[in-house]
Order: C-alpha cells, then sequence, then structure tokens
C-alpha cells in the first residue's frame, strides 16, 4: 500500500494532495512535496519539520516576547 504524499505551503501552513497546484492558493508562495534539506516526500499533512531528519519546514511568524 502506498502512502499518500502531501505538498505543504512554508509560510501560511496549507497543504494539499492535488498534483496540479503548484503554488498556494492563499498565498501565491511555491508549495514543498519534499524536504528542502534531504528530499524526503512529505507524508503527513501540515507538516512543521520533516519526519525524517527534523528541518523546520515553516517560516514561523511568532513574535518574540
Amino acid at each position: 500500500m502506498q502512502k499518500d504524499i502531501f505538498k505543504i505551503c512554508p509560510d501560511c501552513a496549507y497543504s494539499t494532495q492535488d498534483g496540479e497546484f503548484v503554488k498556494c492558493p492563499n498565498c501565491k508562495t511555491e508549495l514543498l512535496r519534499n524536504c528542502p534539506l534531504c528530499l524526503h516526500p512529505f507524508m503527513e499533512m501540515r507538516s512543521i519539520c520533516c519526519s525524517k531528519c527534523g528541518e523546520k519546514l515553516r517560516v514561523s511568524y511568532v513574535p518574540i516576547q
């Protein structure tokens, strides 16, 4: 059984399995299909870190306090 592969937006956390999308429909950022560090495909929806190498996949907009 083949696992599903997701595409995620590194800016707004949008995720999809639709192969037609290249850019995020919300913010127009290019969607990621693989980890930029180890090239492992995303197998989980709304990934924050790569499940293989731990690389951070999304930009954090939490204000410094």
